[in-house]
Protein backbone atom coordinates (compact mmCIF):
# COMPACT_ATOMS: atom_id res chain seq x y z
CA UNK A 1 0.00 0.00 0.00
CA UNK A 2 2.81 2.41 0.88
CA UNK A 3 4.33 1.80 -2.54
CA UNK A 4 1.04 2.89 -4.12
CA UNK A 5 0.14 5.81 -1.78
CA UNK A 6 3.48 7.66 -2.00
CA UNK A 7 3.43 8.09 -5.81
CA UNK A 8 -0.25 9.16 -5.71
CA UNK A 9 0.46 11.71 -2.97
CA UNK A 10 3.41 13.10 -4.94
CA UNK A 11 1.26 13.54 -8.05
CA UNK A 12 -1.42 15.33 -6.00
CA UNK A 13 1.16 17.67 -4.45
CA UNK A 14 2.64 18.51 -7.87
CA UNK A 15 -0.83 19.15 -9.31
CA UNK A 16 -1.80 21.41 -6.41
CA UNK A 17 1.48 23.32 -6.79
CA UNK A 18 0.98 23.72 -10.53
CA UNK A 19 -2.49 25.17 -10.01
CA UNK A 20 -1.58 27.35 -7.05
CA UNK A 21 1.72 28.89 -8.11
CA UNK A 22 0.52 31.12 -11.05
CA UNK A 23 -1.92 33.12 -8.89
CA UNK A 24 0.80 33.58 -6.29
CA UNK A 25 3.42 34.90 -8.70
CA UNK A 26 1.22 36.79 -11.21
CA UNK A 27 0.28 40.36 -10.32
CA UNK A 28 -2.91 42.09 -11.31
CA UNK A 29 -2.38 44.42 -14.25
CA UNK A 30 -1.63 47.99 -13.22
CA UNK A 31 -4.28 50.46 -14.32
CA UNK A 32 -2.82 53.79 -15.61
CA UNK A 33 -4.27 56.92 -14.01
CA UNK A 34 -4.20 60.64 -14.82
CA UNK A 35 -5.02 63.75 -12.78
CA UNK A 36 -8.21 65.66 -13.41
CA UNK A 37 -7.20 69.04 -14.82
CA UNK A 38 -8.84 72.38 -14.10
CA UNK A 39 -7.77 75.37 -16.17
CA UNK A 40 -7.68 76.64 -19.74
CA UNK A 41 -9.65 74.65 -22.29
CA UNK A 42 -9.92 75.45 -25.97
CA UNK A 43 -11.97 74.33 -28.95
CA UNK A 44 -9.93 74.34 -32.12
CA UNK A 45 -9.90 73.21 -35.73
CA UNK A 46 -6.97 70.96 -36.60
CA UNK A 47 -5.53 71.07 -40.09
CA UNK A 48 -2.34 70.14 -41.88
CA UNK A 49 -0.33 71.96 -44.52
CA UNK A 50 3.16 72.99 -45.55
CA UNK A 51 5.50 75.82 -44.65
CA UNK A 52 6.33 78.52 -47.16
CA UNK A 53 7.75 82.02 -47.16
CA UNK A 54 5.23 84.85 -47.06
CA UNK A 55 7.41 86.78 -49.49
CA UNK A 56 9.33 85.05 -52.27
CA UNK A 57 10.89 86.14 -55.55
CA UNK A 58 11.61 84.04 -58.63
CA UNK A 59 14.82 84.84 -60.50
CA UNK A 60 14.26 84.39 -64.24
CA UNK A 61 16.47 84.23 -67.31
CA UNK A 62 16.83 87.59 -69.14
CA UNK A 63 14.88 87.95 -72.40
CA UNK A 64 18.03 87.21 -74.39
CA UNK A 65 18.62 84.14 -76.52
CA UNK A 66 21.65 81.88 -76.37
CA UNK A 67 22.68 82.49 -72.76
CA UNK A 68 24.78 80.04 -70.78
CA UNK A 69 25.09 79.92 -66.98
CA UNK A 70 28.68 80.14 -65.76
CA UNK A 71 28.11 80.51 -62.00
CA UNK A 72 25.34 79.97 -59.43
CA UNK A 73 25.16 80.83 -55.74
CA UNK A 74 25.20 77.56 -53.74
CA UNK A 75 21.76 76.11 -53.17
CA UNK A 76 20.57 76.63 -49.61
CA UNK A 77 22.86 79.60 -49.03
CA UNK A 78 21.45 82.71 -47.39
CA UNK A 79 21.90 85.90 -49.43
CA UNK A 80 21.25 89.55 -48.73
CA UNK A 81 19.64 92.08 -51.04
CA UNK A 82 22.09 92.97 -53.83
CA UNK A 83 24.21 89.82 -53.55
CA UNK A 84 25.16 88.10 -56.83
CA UNK A 85 23.29 84.83 -57.38
CA UNK A 86 23.61 84.04 -61.13
CA UNK A 87 26.26 84.82 -63.78
CA UNK A 88 26.01 84.18 -67.53
CA UNK A 89 28.71 84.04 -70.20
CA UNK A 90 29.10 87.70 -71.23
CA UNK A 91 31.79 87.43 -73.91
CA UNK A 92 29.33 88.08 -76.75
CA UNK A 93 27.79 91.06 -74.96
CA UNK A 94 31.23 92.55 -74.24
CA UNK A 95 32.26 92.27 -77.89
CA UNK A 96 28.97 93.74 -79.04
CA UNK A 97 29.28 96.62 -76.61
CA UNK A 98 32.76 97.49 -77.88
CA UNK A 99 31.50 97.38 -81.47
CA UNK A 100 28.62 99.74 -80.77
CA UNK A 101 30.87 102.09 -78.80
CA UNK A 102 33.13 102.33 -81.87
CA UNK A 103 30.15 103.04 -84.13
CA UNK A 104 28.98 105.72 -81.72
CA UNK A 105 32.41 107.31 -81.80
CA UNK A 106 32.39 107.35 -85.62
CA UNK A 107 28.88 108.81 -85.66
CA UNK A 108 29.90 111.57 -83.26
CA UNK A 109 32.87 112.43 -85.47
CA UNK A 110 30.65 112.59 -88.53
CA UNK A 111 28.21 114.85 -86.73
CA UNK A 112 31.01 117.14 -85.66
CA UNK A 113 32.27 117.40 -89.27
CA UNK A 114 28.78 118.22 -90.50
CA UNK A 115 28.41 120.97 -87.96
CA UNK A 116 31.82 122.40 -88.90
CA UNK A 117 30.87 122.20 -92.60
CA UNK A 118 27.69 124.10 -91.85
CA UNK A 119 29.64 126.90 -90.18
CA UNK A 120 32.10 127.11 -93.09
CA UNK A 121 29.43 127.03 -95.77
CA UNK A 122 27.29 129.55 -93.96
CA UNK A 123 30.16 132.05 -93.84
CA UNK A 124 31.12 131.41 -97.49
CA UNK A 125 27.54 131.76 -98.72
CA UNK A 126 27.05 134.91 -96.69
CA UNK A 127 30.18 136.36 -98.29
CA UNK A 128 29.01 135.38 -101.79
CA UNK A 129 25.66 136.98 -101.10
CA UNK A 130 27.27 140.20 -99.89
CA UNK A 131 29.38 140.34 -103.08
CA UNK A 132 26.31 139.84 -105.23
CA UNK A 133 24.43 142.57 -103.37
CA UNK A 134 27.37 145.00 -103.74
CA UNK A 135 27.69 144.20 -107.45
CA UNK A 136 23.99 144.79 -107.95
CA UNK A 137 24.09 148.09 -106.10
CA UNK A 138 26.96 149.23 -108.31
CA UNK A 139 25.34 148.25 -111.60
CA UNK A 140 21.65 148.88 -111.09
CA UNK A 141 22.01 152.48 -112.30
CA UNK A 142 24.06 151.49 -115.33
CA UNK A 143 22.87 150.05 -118.57
CA UNK A 144 19.64 148.07 -118.14
CA UNK A 145 21.30 144.89 -119.42
CA UNK A 146 24.11 145.05 -116.88
CA UNK A 147 21.65 145.94 -114.10
CA UNK A 148 19.48 142.94 -115.05
CA UNK A 149 22.49 140.59 -114.98
CA UNK A 150 23.55 141.91 -111.59
CA UNK A 151 20.04 141.41 -110.26
CA UNK A 152 19.93 137.79 -111.51
CA UNK A 153 23.29 137.09 -109.94
CA UNK A 154 21.99 138.41 -106.57
CA UNK A 155 18.87 136.24 -106.75
CA UNK A 156 20.98 133.22 -107.69
CA UNK A 157 23.30 133.84 -104.75
CA UNK A 158 20.34 134.00 -102.39
CA UNK A 159 18.81 130.77 -103.74
CA UNK A 160 22.16 129.01 -103.66
CA UNK A 161 22.71 130.08 -100.05
CA UNK A 162 19.27 128.84 -98.96
CA UNK A 163 19.56 125.48 -100.75
CA UNK A 164 23.07 124.70 -99.54
CA UNK A 165 22.30 125.66 -95.96
CA UNK A 166 19.13 123.51 -95.99
CA UNK A 167 21.14 120.61 -97.38
CA UNK A 168 23.79 120.93 -94.73
CA UNK A 169 21.09 121.17 -92.03
CA UNK A 170 19.56 117.95 -93.36
CA UNK A 171 22.97 116.29 -93.25
CA UNK A 172 23.40 117.43 -89.65
CA UNK A 173 19.99 116.07 -88.67
CA UNK A 174 20.86 112.77 -90.32
CA UNK A 175 24.16 112.66 -88.47
CA UNK A 176 22.38 113.45 -85.17
CA UNK A 177 19.92 110.60 -85.82
CA UNK A 178 22.80 108.22 -86.48
CA UNK A 179 24.42 109.31 -83.22
CA UNK A 180 21.16 108.75 -81.36
CA UNK A 181 20.73 105.29 -82.86
CA UNK A 182 24.31 104.38 -82.10
CA UNK A 183 23.91 105.60 -78.51
CA UNK A 184 20.72 103.52 -78.10
CA UNK A 185 22.61 100.49 -79.36
CA UNK A 186 25.34 101.14 -76.82
CA UNK A 187 22.80 101.55 -74.01
CA UNK A 188 20.93 98.42 -75.06
CA UNK A 189 24.17 96.46 -75.21
CA UNK A 190 25.16 97.81 -71.79
CA UNK A 191 21.79 96.76 -70.34
CA UNK A 192 22.22 93.26 -71.75
CA UNK A 193 25.72 93.10 -70.30
CA UNK A 194 24.37 94.17 -66.92
CA UNK A 195 21.81 91.34 -67.13
CA UNK A 196 24.62 88.81 -67.38
CA UNK A 197 24.91 89.17 -63.60
CA UNK A 198 21.70 88.73 -61.58
CA UNK A 199 21.47 89.94 -57.99
CA UNK A 200 19.04 89.22 -55.17
CA UNK A 201 16.16 91.76 -55.02
CA UNK A 202 15.31 90.64 -51.46
CA UNK A 203 17.14 88.74 -48.71
CA UNK A 204 16.42 85.02 -48.70
CA UNK A 205 17.56 81.46 -49.26
CA UNK A 206 18.68 80.17 -52.68
CA UNK A 207 16.43 77.36 -53.95
CA UNK A 208 17.18 75.92 -57.40
CA UNK A 209 14.22 75.37 -59.73
CA UNK A 210 13.81 72.56 -62.25
CA UNK A 211 14.10 73.34 -65.96
CA UNK A 212 13.75 71.35 -69.16
CA UNK A 213 17.00 69.83 -70.38
CA UNK A 214 16.71 67.91 -73.62
CA UNK A 215 13.30 66.43 -72.88
CA UNK A 216 13.87 65.83 -69.16
CA UNK A 217 13.53 68.06 -66.13
CA UNK A 218 16.28 68.68 -63.63
CA UNK A 219 17.54 71.32 -61.24
CA UNK A 220 19.34 74.21 -62.86
CA UNK A 221 23.14 74.01 -62.81
CA UNK A 222 26.22 75.68 -64.25
CA UNK A 223 26.56 75.12 -67.99
CA UNK A 224 22.81 75.12 -68.65
CA UNK A 225 21.36 77.26 -71.46
CA UNK A 226 17.86 78.16 -70.22
CA UNK A 227 15.12 79.71 -72.33
CA UNK A 228 14.50 83.45 -72.10
CA UNK A 229 12.17 84.19 -69.21
CA UNK A 230 12.58 80.74 -67.63
CA UNK A 231 12.60 80.57 -63.82
CA UNK A 232 15.98 79.63 -62.37
CA UNK A 233 15.99 80.31 -58.64
CA UNK A 234 13.30 80.78 -56.04
CA UNK A 235 14.29 83.22 -53.31
CA UNK A 236 12.04 82.89 -50.23
CA UNK A 237 12.47 85.47 -47.48
CA UNK A 238 13.00 83.38 -44.34
CA UNK A 239 12.29 86.33 -42.05
CA UNK A 240 8.54 85.88 -42.50
CA UNK A 241 7.25 82.30 -42.71
CA UNK A 242 3.70 81.03 -43.11
CA UNK A 243 1.76 77.76 -43.22
CA UNK A 244 -0.47 77.24 -46.24
CA UNK A 245 -3.32 74.88 -45.38
CA UNK A 246 -7.03 74.24 -45.90
CA UNK A 247 -10.14 73.68 -43.79
CA UNK A 248 -13.26 71.82 -44.86
CA UNK A 249 -16.39 73.78 -45.64
CA UNK A 250 -17.91 72.19 -42.51
CA UNK A 251 -15.27 73.83 -40.26
CA UNK A 252 -14.81 77.01 -42.31
CA UNK A 253 -17.42 78.97 -40.34
CA UNK A 254 -15.29 78.54 -37.19
CA UNK A 255 -12.14 79.96 -38.80
CA UNK A 256 -11.47 83.62 -39.51
CA UNK A 257 -8.59 86.06 -39.82
CA UNK A 258 -7.07 87.17 -36.55
CA UNK A 259 -7.54 83.87 -34.73
CA UNK A 260 -4.53 82.44 -32.93
CA UNK A 261 -3.08 79.06 -33.82
CA UNK A 262 -0.56 76.57 -32.48
CA UNK A 263 1.82 75.31 -35.18
CA UNK A 264 3.70 72.02 -34.89
CA UNK A 265 6.31 70.98 -37.44
CA UNK A 266 6.67 67.30 -38.26
CA UNK A 267 10.44 67.72 -38.14
CA UNK A 268 10.29 69.09 -34.55
CA UNK A 269 7.20 67.48 -32.95
CA UNK A 270 8.16 68.57 -29.42
CA UNK A 271 8.26 72.28 -30.29
CA UNK A 272 5.18 74.52 -30.56
CA UNK A 273 5.13 77.80 -32.47
CA UNK A 274 2.62 80.63 -32.06
CA UNK A 275 0.69 81.53 -35.19
CA UNK A 276 -2.15 83.72 -36.39
CA UNK A 277 -4.59 83.32 -39.28
CA UNK A 278 -4.12 86.24 -41.66
CA UNK A 279 -5.94 85.11 -44.78
CA UNK A 280 -8.97 82.96 -45.58
CA UNK A 281 -10.13 82.48 -49.16
CA UNK A 282 -13.50 83.96 -50.05
CA UNK A 283 -14.67 80.98 -52.09
CA UNK A 284 -14.39 77.24 -51.56
CA UNK A 285 -12.69 74.95 -54.06
CA UNK A 286 -12.51 71.23 -54.66
CA UNK A 287 -9.85 69.61 -52.52
CA UNK A 288 -8.63 67.56 -55.48
CA UNK A 289 -9.64 67.14 -59.09
CA UNK A 290 -12.76 65.01 -59.23
CA UNK A 291 -13.28 65.19 -55.45
CA UNK A 292 -16.63 66.22 -53.99
CA UNK A 293 -14.96 67.62 -50.86
CA UNK A 294 -14.87 71.42 -50.73
CA UNK A 295 -12.19 73.31 -48.80
CA UNK A 296 -11.19 76.88 -48.04
CA UNK A 297 -7.55 77.97 -48.36
CA UNK A 298 -6.05 79.29 -45.13
CA UNK A 299 -2.75 81.10 -44.52
CA UNK A 300 -1.26 81.25 -41.03
CA UNK A 301 1.60 83.54 -40.00
CA UNK A 302 4.28 81.87 -37.88
CA UNK A 303 4.89 84.63 -35.36
CA UNK A 304 8.17 83.26 -34.04
CA UNK A 305 11.40 83.37 -36.02
CA UNK A 306 13.47 80.19 -36.01
CA UNK A 307 16.33 79.33 -38.35
CA UNK A 308 15.17 75.71 -38.41
CA UNK A 309 11.91 76.60 -40.16
CA UNK A 310 12.35 76.06 -43.89
CA UNK A 311 9.98 76.14 -46.90
CA UNK A 312 8.40 72.80 -47.75
CA UNK A 313 8.26 71.46 -44.18
CA UNK A 314 5.07 69.64 -43.20
CA UNK A 315 3.10 71.24 -40.39
CA UNK A 316 -0.07 70.70 -38.38
CA UNK A 317 -2.02 73.63 -36.99
CA UNK A 318 -4.60 73.95 -34.24
CA UNK A 319 -6.63 77.05 -35.01
CA UNK A 320 -8.19 78.24 -31.75
CA UNK A 321 -11.89 78.85 -32.39
CA UNK A 322 -12.95 79.27 -28.72
CA UNK A 323 -11.05 79.49 -25.43
CA UNK A 324 -12.38 78.99 -21.89
CA UNK A 325 -10.83 79.26 -18.42
CA UNK A 326 -11.38 77.37 -15.15
CA UNK A 327 -12.80 74.34 -16.94
CA UNK A 328 -12.56 70.85 -15.41
CA UNK A 329 -11.54 68.44 -18.15
CA UNK A 330 -10.26 64.89 -18.52
CA UNK A 331 -8.94 62.76 -21.40
CA UNK A 332 -11.64 61.32 -23.64
CA UNK A 333 -10.54 57.75 -22.95
CA UNK A 334 -11.12 58.23 -19.20
CA UNK A 335 -14.89 58.56 -19.62
CA UNK A 336 -16.97 55.38 -19.95
CA UNK A 337 -20.61 54.67 -20.54
CA UNK A 338 -22.49 52.60 -17.95
CA UNK A 339 -26.25 52.10 -18.11
CA UNK A 340 -26.49 54.96 -20.60
CA UNK A 341 -24.68 57.43 -18.34
CA UNK A 342 -21.13 58.79 -18.55
CA UNK A 343 -18.93 57.69 -15.64
CA UNK A 344 -15.30 57.85 -14.55
CA UNK A 345 -13.38 55.63 -12.15
CA UNK A 346 -11.34 57.18 -9.38
CA UNK A 347 -7.91 55.88 -8.50
CA UNK A 348 -9.50 53.63 -5.83
CA UNK A 349 -11.77 52.16 -8.57
CA UNK A 350 -14.84 54.00 -7.22
CA UNK A 351 -17.35 54.73 -9.99
CA UNK A 352 -18.39 58.36 -10.31
CA UNK A 353 -21.28 59.51 -12.52
CA UNK A 354 -20.39 62.76 -14.29
CA UNK A 355 -22.03 65.29 -16.61
CA UNK A 356 -20.01 66.02 -19.72
CA UNK A 357 -19.97 69.17 -21.82
CA UNK A 358 -17.76 70.57 -24.54
CA UNK A 359 -15.04 68.43 -26.03
CA UNK A 360 -12.06 68.63 -28.32
CA UNK A 361 -9.96 65.95 -29.96
CA UNK A 362 -8.17 65.06 -26.71
CA UNK A 363 -10.21 66.13 -23.69
CA UNK A 364 -13.82 66.50 -22.63
CA UNK A 365 -15.31 68.99 -20.16
CA UNK A 366 -16.71 67.66 -16.88
CA UNK A 367 -19.62 69.90 -15.91
CA UNK A 368 -20.32 68.13 -12.63
CA UNK A 369 -19.06 65.12 -10.70
CA UNK A 370 -15.39 66.16 -10.43
CA UNK A 371 -13.74 69.23 -8.91
CA UNK A 372 -10.21 68.91 -10.31
CA UNK A 373 -7.13 67.38 -8.76
CA UNK A 374 -8.54 63.84 -8.42
CA UNK A 375 -6.84 60.94 -10.16
CA UNK A 376 -8.92 58.78 -12.47
CA UNK A 377 -8.38 55.54 -14.37
CA UNK A 378 -7.72 55.38 -18.08
CA UNK A 379 -9.03 51.78 -18.20
CA UNK A 380 -12.27 50.34 -16.90
CA UNK A 381 -11.29 48.51 -13.68
CA UNK A 382 -14.51 46.49 -13.66
CA UNK A 383 -13.52 44.50 -16.74
CA UNK A 384 -11.94 41.12 -16.22
CA UNK A 385 -9.43 41.67 -19.04
CA UNK A 386 -7.55 44.91 -19.58
CA UNK A 387 -5.74 46.37 -22.51
CA UNK A 388 -2.02 46.90 -22.29
CA UNK A 389 -0.98 49.82 -19.99
CA UNK A 390 -1.28 53.04 -21.92
CA UNK A 391 -3.49 51.58 -24.63
CA UNK A 392 -6.33 53.92 -25.51
CA UNK A 393 -9.68 52.64 -24.26
CA UNK A 394 -12.67 52.44 -26.55
CA UNK A 395 -14.47 55.78 -26.53
CA UNK A 396 -18.07 55.71 -25.22
CA UNK A 397 -20.87 56.77 -27.48
CA UNK A 398 -21.06 60.28 -26.02
CA UNK A 399 -17.43 60.89 -27.06
CA UNK A 400 -17.87 59.90 -30.68
CA UNK A 401 -18.40 62.46 -33.47
CA UNK A 402 -22.01 62.93 -34.43
CA UNK A 403 -23.42 62.83 -30.86
CA UNK A 404 -24.68 66.19 -29.58
CA UNK A 405 -23.23 67.45 -26.32
CA UNK A 406 -23.56 70.64 -24.36
CA UNK A 407 -21.82 73.38 -26.28
CA UNK A 408 -20.69 71.01 -29.07
CA UNK A 409 -23.39 70.01 -31.52
CA UNK A 410 -22.61 67.24 -33.95
CA UNK A 411 -19.08 66.75 -32.66
CA UNK A 412 -17.69 68.89 -35.49
CA UNK A 413 -15.45 71.06 -33.36
CA UNK A 414 -12.04 69.65 -32.64
CA UNK A 415 -9.35 71.17 -30.50
CA UNK A 416 -6.43 70.96 -28.12
CA UNK A 417 -6.74 71.49 -24.37
CA UNK A 418 -4.11 74.00 -23.30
Amino acid sequence: MKKILYPVAAVIVILIGYLALPPLFSAAPEIPTVPVEKGDFSISVRTTGSVDAKQAYTITTPRIRGLQITWLAPEGSIVEEGDTIVKFDSSEQLAELEEYKLKLKIANKSLERQRQEYVIQEKQLRLDLQKAERNYNEKRHEAPKLAEEAKLELELARLNSEVKLEQIKADIEKAELEVQQAREKVNQSQRELNQMTLTAPIPGMVVYLEIWKGGTRGKVQEGDSPWPGQGLINLPNLNDMIVETTVSEVDAAQVDSGQTAVVTLDAFPDDKFDGMVYNKSTLARRKERGSQIKVFDIKINILEKDERIKPGMSASCDIIAERFSDVVHVPLEAVFEKDGKPVVYLENKEKRVVEVGRRNDKDIEIVSGLEGGERICLLDPTLEEYGLPGEKATEPEMNKPGVSQRGNKGGRKRANGL
